[in-house]
């Protein structure tokens, strides 16, 4: 495999974040018109399966290759949008001159061409851009998985529950989980202790998020981070990923009728008070679930007017509608219509006849300007 492939392999992988992007913007608009307004689980689930093509995009890239190399794809011109534009131009629909619609078409595999063979100060720009991101982004992560290793193991043991681990500490104000390959810890700050009704709340509050498998995504999020560092699509997705997990957490939790509404509500903005009195650097980044923390960046995930709409929505107690046979149906539609967006979307190597036309319009064009020439 070639480094123009890969480059058009890391292209397409940004295609389907978009795709996806769009799509999860479109179906939150649906859903919030819907009985299934407020199943939180049902959409962070449902914004799982659609992030899980974004992580298995290589593969899926790699399929369709493979696919349209077995001629198993190979023909299908409705798929393609580039062979859809070509139709159009031809029909006489779209009024460009024939070089510079070609030139458009061609614009991605001459820019990856341009990037690939180093030959001028814009693809140097482009890999010392994303190379210097990449190196930045895993320095990051790698710096901060340290810092928070190295807490986990000063903290001390308060008691185990299968590969759950509870822990506490005093280098942190705010409850947290994480997880390493084969246990998961839940890490309470020392003075959460003097509040045993805390305690079961912010324990009860993190061991749901174990259950909900938001530890293992967010270590693969972060770990994916250094790809997607650029695209917005990425930070839209994830920023949603964090709302809907504390979302349906803390609904799945009172679900249970094991807490009261109040204490629960009352833990919830102590520690948010505790947290805002310590330092910067006392806040839980990643790869961490924080039990609650107020960031003051912008379009941050956890902001006050997201504290607001938890303890609104937890105070309100809106029924959830049964979602157990509509959710795996509309989790297919959405993979099968990326999926059909990704096709179209993607380049075309193959000659169809409407190519051919639009080659032959093109060098009698040229044939045409050399001869009008002196």
């Amino acid at each position: 495999m070639t480094a123009e492939h890969l480059l058009s392999a890391y292209i397409d992988t940004h295609v389907v974040l978009v795709i996806v992007a769009v799509t999860w913007f479109g179906l939150k608009r649906v859903l919030a018109r819907s009985p299934l307004r407020t199943a939180y689980l049902t959409q962070l689930r449902l914004l799982y399966s659609l992030l899980a093509l974004v992580v298995l995009a290589p593969l899926l890239i790699v399929g369709m290759d493979m696919s349209q190399s077995s001629s198993l794809l190979a023909g299908q011109s409705g798929l393609r949008l580039s062979d859809f534009l070509v139709s159009q131009y031809l029909s006489g629909n779209i009024a460009l001159a024939p070089t510079t619609f070609e030139n458009l078409l061609m614009l991605r595999t001459e820019t990856i061409h341009a990037a690939v063979s180093l030959s001028g100060w814009f693809s140097y720009s482009i890999v010392g851009v994303l190379g210097a991101g990449v190196l930045w982004v895993m320095g990051r992560n790698a710096r901060e998985t340290w810092q928070l290793t190295q807490m986990i193991r000063r903290s001390y043991v308060l008691r185990r529950i299968g590969k759950v681990e509870i822990r506490f500490t005093d280098e942190t104000r705010v409850p947290f989980s994480t997880r390493s390959f084969f246990r998961y810890y839940v890490v309470l700050p020392t003075s959460l202790l003097a509040q045993s009704n805390d305690v079961r709340v912010a324990v009860s509050h993190e061991v749901q998020h174990v259950r909900q498998g938001d530890l293992t995504w967010e270590v693969v999020l972060e770990t994916i981070r250094a790809v997607f560092f650029w695209n917005p699509a990425f930070g839209y997705c994830k920023r949603d990923v964090e709302r809907l997990r504390e979302l349906a957490c803390d609904q799945q939790v009172l679900s249970r009728n094991t807490l009261d509404v109040r204490a629960y509500c009352e833990c919830l903005l102590r520690v948010c008070r505790s947290s805002l009195s310590g330092r910067r650097d006392d806040l839980i980044m990643t790869p961490s679930v924080p039990f609650v923390q107020i960031d003051r960046r912008f379009r941050a995930s956890h902001s006050a007017s997201f504290l607001r709409q938890r303890v609104v929505s937890m105070l309100d107690k809106p029924a959830v509608v049964s979602s157990k046979r509509f959710a795996p149906v509309l989790a297919v539609s959405l993979a099968v219509l990326v999926l059909c967006a990704t096709v179209a979307l993607r380049p075309t190597n193959d000659w169809s006849h409407d190519r051919l036309m639009l080659s032959t319009i093109v060098n009698l064009e040229r044939l045409n300007s050399r001869s009008i020439t002196p």
